[in-house]
């Protein structure tokens, strides 16, 4: 390593010391280091919670869609709970106007 390069590696180090552990204000300083150094370990830990109840819930999802499109095994279509839109899929369909009531012009 450089001589030069040793030298100034040293210098703010010592600078470093200094300025933690100076008696007047290196306990305030030290504090405020601790308390950032805290918050970003929650905030990374509150990041990780997210992370993984949104992949824990996107799975949940696919496997859910996956299901409804293969079927569940043994899982047989009188047994299934109705869905939304099962009405409307089942009735009979309207063609054309009949059956539309409409006022009498004149």
């Amino acid at each position: 390593m450089n001589k030069g390069l040793m030298f100034l590696t040293g210098i703010g180090l010592g600078a470093a010391v200094m300025y933690f552990f100076d008696p007047n204000g290196g306990g305030r300083r030290r504090a405020l280091v601790r308390d950032k150094a805290v918050g970003v370990s929650h905030d990374v830990s509150e990041a990780v919670r997210r992370t993984t109840t949104d992949l824990g819930n996107r799975a949940q999802g696919l496997m859910h869609e996956a299901k409804g499109f293969f079927g569940a095994a043994g899982d047989e279509t009188e047994n299934r709970k109705p869905m939304l839109g099962d009405e409307e899929m089942n009735r009979p369909r309207r063609i054309g106007n009949e059956g539309i009531n409409r006022p009498a012009i004149g």
